[in-house]
């Protein structure tokens, strides 16, 4: 990744921060997928695999979050918006499926 001489100070910083989250997601599901296979019968292992999960499907809607809010600071109102619809569906597909289950 190269980084060019207008990228912000912010957005290394969330470049930094979804790395280090992409790495724990990724090292929560191998230790979980390792404990699965060790120890079936534990509770440790299915709980590391939904932990890197959840990390894994964080990492996108804390990335439109931000994205909503440079909207917002830049007056970007289409931007504001279609961020806005995206997290908008996302979470109506989320209640949706959370209602029937």
């Amino acid at each position: 990744m190269t980084r060019t001489s207008d990228e912000s100070s912010a957005e290394r910083v969330i470049s930094a921060v979804t790395r280090i989250a992409f790495w724990m997601a990724f090292t929560m599901l191998a230790v979980g997928l390792a404990l699965w296979i060790a120890i079936p019968s534990s509770e440790a292992g299915p709980l590391c695999l939904n932990a890197g999960l959840l990390g894994l499907l964080l990492m996108p809607v804390l990335r439109l979050a931000w994205t909503l809010a440079e909207a917002i600071r830049q007056r970007d109102w289409l931007m504001f918006a279609a961020t806005l619809a995206v997290l908008t569906i996302l979470g109506a597909l989320t209640l949706r499926h959370a209602a029937t289950h």
